[in-house]
């Protein structure tokens, strides 16, 4: 038999005291007895509630999590949508493994975890205000790819660009996905699409990292998932240089040959589905103590490297099929006066891999 995974709930250090607080966790009945809660952190009591087949979030929420709590989800067998503020309250705080989105087992979920207990919450919150503090005081975000020779700007001070903060301490009343660390900014609210709108990003981007290949909730198959995951992996290896005018690539080319089935795989998608040629979301991401997992998996996306790593990010479920990150440690992030905003001079001179197990 396995060893159980172990969550901490004392070492989440989103949530902050645990004096005179619940502690809840929601999961899927398929695995409950392979998760185990360490219950050393002084909480009034420690729940188990479960979501399975059939079951909507908001009413299991409603029904069996008390109105103060802080809730961790873990739900790979079962869709996980986040709740409206109104259905989450003025007190709760709640953090979700993205766990569903991607094929995920057991032995994912425990180095995830493993990660989140690493996680420090005052850390991030540090770098977000740095990161915004440097953003006023440019007029444009310079991402630099020095190893590929592209350069590209985006002009964050449009005013209806909307920025959202998956890093720090939570207030009561607030969600985080985790493993956290993340500032993003997308053209329209993270849960809306409207492919006429655009990020105000010109240049050149190079794709060279690790792909993340989301499902949502529009029918697919793992299958595909994994063939076309299959057919974007050796983005870690070769690079897929595109021409961008305000967020839409305009054309994409192999930086070597090696990168042309690469280029062949994208061209399909948006063959298939134009709105794929969007620049819906770039992420910025800060998580430190994050090692990337070899694979397709979801919590992969807020790997930060050792100072940041930029991710982007093509598609957004459930308008589109699926939703494409490309995790990209080669890019640093500057402002115009050239002062470093996310990552290293020159790029990361190596990813941070998971040791296999």
């Amino acid at each position: 038999m396995s060893v159980p995974v172990v969550i901490d709930p004392g070492r989440l250090s989103q949530f902050g005291s645990a004096e005179g607080n619940v502690f809840c966790l929601i999961t899927n009945p398929e695995i409950a007895d392979q998760i185990s809660i360490n219950r050393d952190a002084p909480y009034t009591d420690y729940l188990t509630v479960m979501l399975g087949e059939g079951d909507k979030f908001d009413d299991v929420l409603l029904r069996e999590v008390p109105e103060s709590a802080h809730v961790v989800v873990v739900s790979p067998e079962h869709f996980f949508a986040s709740p409206e503020a109104e259905i989450l309250g003025p007190r709760r705080k709640l953090i979700a493994l993205a766990c569903n989105s991607t094929p995920t087992s057991m032995e994912t979920i425990r180095h995830f975890i493993d990660v989140m207990h690493r996680t420090s919450a005052a850390e991030q919150g540090a770098f977000s205000d740095r990161f915004f503090d440097l953003a006023e005081t440019t007029d444009h975000l310079v991402y630099v790819d020095e190893k590929h020779g592209t350069r590209a700007l985006l002009d964050h001070t449009r005013e209806d660009l909307v920025w959202n903060q998956q890093a720090g301490p939570l207030d009561w009343g607030e969600q985080q996905l985790v493993p956290s660390g993340e500032i993003s900014v997308l053209p329209i609210n993270i849960m809306e699409f409207d492919e006429h709108l655009n990020l105000p990003l010109d240049g050149d981007i190079a794709f060279r990292g690790y792909p993340i290949l989301h499902g949502g909730e529009q029918s697919y198959t793992r299958e595909d998932q994994a063939r076309i995951y299959g057919n974007l992996a050796a983005l870690n290896k070769y690079a897929v240089v595109a021409s961008v005018e305000q967020g839409r690539m305009t054309s994409i080319r192999p930086f070597e040959p090696e990168a042309a089935p690469l280029v062949r795989m994208l061209e399909t998608l948006f063959a298939v589905d134009s709105r794929y040629e969007l620049i819906w979301e770039i992420g910025h991401a800060m998580n430190t103590s994050l090692d990337i997992l070899a694979g397709n998996h979801a919590m992969n996306e807020t790997y930060g490297g050792t100072h940041g790593c930029l991710h982007f990010g093509l598609g957004i479920t459930p308008f589109t099929q699926y939703h494409l990150d490309i995790v990209a440690p080669d890019i640093t992030v500057y402002t115009e006066a050239g002062e470093i905003m996310l990552g290293l001079r020159g790029g990361s001179p190596t990813d941070r891999l998971a040791a296999a197990a």
